[in-house]
């Protein structure tokens, strides 16, 4: 027979497994392929492009248009910009990079690029094969002539 003090109970133990499941649920770590994380770019995208239009001997708004506006400006020296680039997929770090500018009298004087960590590093370039036809060179053939 249910009587009110067992209807109270399980009216009870119902709440504490729906907190406890709720609580379950909310654990990010039990349930990570369901989770949905974005793809996040921190920071100033520095191109290679950019990096070669750098020259010593620019002034400081000329630093500026070529690179944009950096992400660290610090306060105590005003001659060191830095320019800091993170990428995250799927919530891991898959590029960090870094660039430091320096100035002296407002001019550049020094820039140090670092790629700190990338998921797919800088390949080198395949090296150039020669035709057959650019092999033989007439000045070879004149020679063997020559020899004989």
């Amino acid at each position: 027979m249910f009587t009110l003090e067992t209807y109270n109970i399980n009216k009870m133990v119902a709440k504490i497994f729906a907190l406890l499941t709720c609580l379950l649920l909310a654990g990010c770590s039990f349930l990570p392929s369901v989770l949905y994380r974005i793809d996040v770019q921190q920071g100033n995208v520095v191109t290679e492009e950019m990096v070669e239009k750098l020259k010593p001997g620019m002034t400081k708004s000329q630093v500026l248009f070529v690179l944009g506006s950096p992400l660290i400006m610090d306060a105590f020296r005003d001659n060191r910009w830095d320019y800091v680039y993170l990428f995250r997929e799927k919530g891991e770090l898959v590029e960090q990079r870094r660039m430091t500018v320096f100035f002296d009298d407002d001019v550049l004087v020094n820039i140090e690029n670092y790629l700190s960590f990338s998921k797919d590093p800088v390949k080198p370039k395949p090296a150039q094969t020669i035709p057959d036809t650019e092999k033989a060179k007439p000045e070879d053939a004149e020679a063997k002539k020559a020899d004989q």
